[in-house]
């Protein structure tokens, strides 16, 4: 599909399709995802709103199969460092719950890999300052790179679904950081934030349930 075809897609699917009839996908068919439409989702992703315009947010699309591979065996790696740890014996059962749920991307015809680059504003500059602890400070400020790179992954999500594709946002993955940014040959002070794949879905997407309206939205 080229771009043109996909922004008209996007544009007759409408706003809510492309976020109510979204839904994690973790079950991919192996069709090849055209680079035209990551590229379409990538220029939707990066409309997001974010702190000072900064656009913190970098993409790295892997469509390589060895180098996904290679991913997983990162994660599979620091699963088993983690897997050695004495606080976590007697827990063979949990992790390889983790392990299912931190490697599956690798079934997708593409993942991305969504990293972060350090957002310091003025008022961090300020409480910086005055010495507040790294803890102080997000709780005055609430991670706002954080933020914004999480509003750029919603949207890539949103537009990849309105496309015709399923995704799933994970951070698990990220356990493996050092390794999978090594395999990118994404340098400080990038850090990766999320990986998401993508693919046609291999089944019927079915969004989960959410809260009441009610339950969740006050007027004062």
């Amino acid at each position: 599909m080229n771009i043109d075809a996909a922004r008209r897609q996007l544009a007759e699917a409408g706003l809510q399709s492309a976020v109510g009839g979204r839904a994690s996908v973790r079950r991919f068919l192996p069709d090849p995802v055209p680079r035209e439409d990551v590229t379409t989702m990538v220029e939707l992703a990066v409309r997001a709103a974010n702190a000072g315009n900064a656009q913190m947010w970098r993409f790295v699309a892997v469509d390589d199969a060895v180098t996904q591979v290679a991913m997983r065996q990162a994660v599979d790696d620091a699963i088993d460092e983690m897997a050695a740890w004495p606080q976590l014996a007697g827990s063979s059962k949990e992790i390889k719950a983790l392990r299912a749920y931190a490697t599956f991307f690798v079934d997708a015809p593409l993942v991305m890999a969504v990293f972060g680059l350090p957002y310091l504003s003025r008022a961090d500059e300020m409480l910086l300052a005055r010495g507040l602890s790294t803890e102080e400070r997000d709780r005055l400020r609430a991670r706002p790179d954080l933020q914004s790179i999480g509003a750029a992954v919603q949207l890539f999500c949103s537009a990849a679904h309105a496309l015709g594709y399923g995704s799933c946002w994970m951070t698990a993955p990220v356990l493996a950081a050092p390794g999978i940014e090594g395999l990118l040959g994404v340098e400080p002070p990038a850090r990766l934030v999320a990986v998401v794949p993508v693919g046609r879905p291999a089944g019927a997407v079915n969004p989960t349930s959410r809260r009441p309206v009610g339950e969740v939205l006050e007027f004062r």
